[in-house]
């Protein structure tokens, strides 16, 4: 009882609070609305008072303080211009007087169309009976006078403002605007100033309950995109009657390290254009929305299942999201078909599958088949790699780089290759996801780079190996290229290759091993230049020795101006930072020409010739 008599105190303070408040407001809007409207009837009279004397002209009062006559027809026009101005300025009357033995005179004055009618017409120099002492003291003031006062015409106020014409006689000139159209007005001003705090209140009390209801649902829009959010996906779901729909979740790879690199507004700039590559290629009764900072939303309402495996699978991660800076990125997703109640969960978990298998799309409907059939295929191919390392089954393919200015090898890539117990050889493709899983990529390292220093000890063979960030991080992989590197006999002809995107994202270790890899005489490049941030200036600060073009960069150079246009510019400028360029992946002869009409004259690809285990070592 006691909660329920204080709920209801403060609902009195808050109703009595609210009354109070409404008719401060009210009488606060009449106040300052009537002194602006006086002040604006004042400065009105003021300026008609005013222009009476202009439009009479500077010699009439003269002539008629001289006992001049002034013929009916200037009267009449004097009179009409008067009333034309009177009507145009909105005010009764504007008129001039005289003042003769202490009566006053018109000698000017407007008219109104009922004074026409009813004959009252004001003529020369009539008599103004009802002048009052305010209105004869007028005539000697130096500044406008104002007056309220009723006669026969009306109910007005007034001005006087005194003229003094050349032979040193005064006269007045005045307009009145009747008090009827003043309190008009202010009935007026009333009338809005209590509809205006009503709307005012009512606005208030909206703001508020909107106010709240958005600190309960959140916001439905992703402030840094304009794009719908995760709060509007689930309010659609949860409201919408029908019971089945279809959801792709995409996750961007690449953002987290762009926004750490470039900042959140580049970033926000890549999730903005993605979003709007999809929503013009989405079906008009689907909708997009940004789930998280590096996640978005297709939800296909119609339930076209293949739709917008389409619509993912069109988008071609070889042409840049920007290209100021050039930046390409690469996605997964992951898609559900089934009851509302499940979808995002259902998108999610198929998303997730993506991921693990590094494949652009799954369907929910597919992962618990994928999963099992992932599994068993995990468990025999860890085992089949563990025994190809204990039966020195893990071998180095080499693929020459080619000079194509000078006809001439320039040096070899050393590629790792898996045989089996069959003979069957596998490209790093099928085993690296279990080698990263097993922590047995620093083996396979170890594996490679010891073949390749038996193969090539006694030879002047220049070649190179590919490094990973791991491979860095492991101290004891550190120390053993560091005494192998020591050992060689021409350790300038080995060449590390890192990827971009780990050299960039472990800045402070590549550029620390780099250095140790520089002492000791080999030479640095980064591969897969292209691929992510393409940002020279800081690849350059790795004192690198040059680039490898990103595979998917090269393969767009013959049909994609940007792609030739980038690289182009890049070989342009690395050429005088005498930094060497490789395109990798030259599959045809399209390719091949249009790098070299771009500059490049290193090139890697099937189009020379395929990787092989066997080499002439007399380069």
């Amino acid at each position: 009882m006691p909660n329920g008599m204080q709920r209801t105190r403060w609902l009195i303070y808050g109703f009595a609070a609210f009354f109070i408040s409404l008719f401060g407001y009210i009488y606060y809007t009449y106040e300052s609305t009537r002194s602006e409207i006086m002040a604006n009837v004042d400065a009105k009279l003021l300026n008609a008072a005013i222009s009476v004397k202009h439009i009479l002209g500077d010699d009439y009062h003269t002539r008629v303080n001289a006992g001049q006559t002034i013929s009916p027809e200037l009267y009449k026009d004097k009179s009409r211009a008067l009333s034309d101005y009177a009507k145009q300025m909105q005010v009764a009357y504007v008129y001039a007087m005289v003042l003769r033995d202490d009566t006053v005179f018109f000698s000017a004055s407007s008219y109104t169309q009922k004074d026409h009618n009813s004959g009252r017409v004001t003529h020369f120099l009539d008599a103004y009976p009802e002048a009052t002492d305010i209105n004869k003291e007028a005539f000697f003031s130096t500044e406008p006078v104002f007056e309220i006062s009723q006669d026969h015409w009306g109910n007005f106020k007034s001005i006087f403002v005194t003229f003094v014409d050349k032979n040193g006689h005064t006269y007045i000139t005045g307009a009145d605007i009747a008090i009827d159209d003043l309190n008009e007005q202010l009935q007026h001003s009333i009338t809005k100033a209590t509809i205006t705090s009503g709307f005012f209140f009512f606005i208030v009390a909206l703001i508020a309950w909107l106010y709240f209801l958005q600190l309960k649902r959140s916001l439905l829009t992703d402030a840094r995109t304009g794009f719908a959010n995760h709060i509007a996906l689930e309010n659609y779901i949860e409201r919408t009657t029908r019971h089945r729909m279809e959801l792709a979740v995409i996750s961007i790879n690449e953002l987290e390290d762009i926004s750490s690199f470039y900042g959140t507004d580049v970033s926000d700039r890549v999730m903005a254009n993605l979003l709007t590559y999809f929503q013009s290629r989405i079906p008009s009764e689907s909708a997009t929305f940004r789930l998280a900072t590096n996640k978005i939303a297709l939800l296909n309402i119609r339930n076209a299942e293949q739709r917008i495996d389409d619509i993912i699978n069109t988008f071609n991660h070889a042409i840049p999201v920007l290209s100021e800076p050039f930046i390409y990125i690469t996605l997964h997703a992951g898609v559900a078909s089934c009851n509302k109640l499940m979808l995002i969960e259902n998108a999610h978990i198929a998303l997730q599958q993506a991921k693990l298998n590094n494949q652009r799309i799954v369907r929910y409907e597919n992962v618990f088949k994928q999963v099992e059939e992932q599994f068993r295929h995990n468990v025999t191919l860890a085992k089949e790699v563990r025994e190809a390392f204990d039966n020195n089954r893990i071998v180095p393919y080499f693929q020459p780089i080619y000079n194509t200015e000078l006809k001439q090898i320039s040096h070899y890539e050393s590629l790792a290759r898996m045989a089996t117990a069959q003979g069957r050889i596998h490209c790093p493709d099928y085993f690296m996801a279990v080698l990263k899983r097993s922590r047995m990529d620093g083996l396979l390292t170890r594996t490679m780079f010891s073949r390749c220093i038996e193969q090539f000890r006694k030879t002047n063979v220049r070649w190179s190996i590919n490094i990973t960030a791991q491979d860095i991080l492991d101290p004891s992989l550190s120390e053993f290229l560091e005494q192998q590197l020591r050992r060689y006999p021409k350790p300038h002809n080995i060449i590390f290759e890192f990827h971009e995107t780990e050299a960039i994202a472990y800045f402070s270790q590549v550029k620390a091993f780099i250095s140790l890899l520089k002492n000791k005489g080999a030479q640095v490049m980064i591969n897969e230049f292209g691929a992510g941030y393409s940002n020279l200036s800081h690849i350059l600060k790795l004192e690198v020795d040059g680039l490898k073009l990103d595979k998917d960069l090269v393969s767009q150079i013959h049909n994609n101006a940007d792609s030739f246009m980038f690289i182009e510019h890049l070989v342009k400028y690395a050429q005088q930072l005498n930094l060497a360029v490789i395109a990798e992946q030259v599959e045809s002869e399209q390719i091949a020409d249009a790098l070299s009409r771009a500059g490049i004259t290193l090139m890697q690809g099937n189009y020379f010739a395929p990787p092989t285990p066997y080499i002439n070592t007399q380069i």
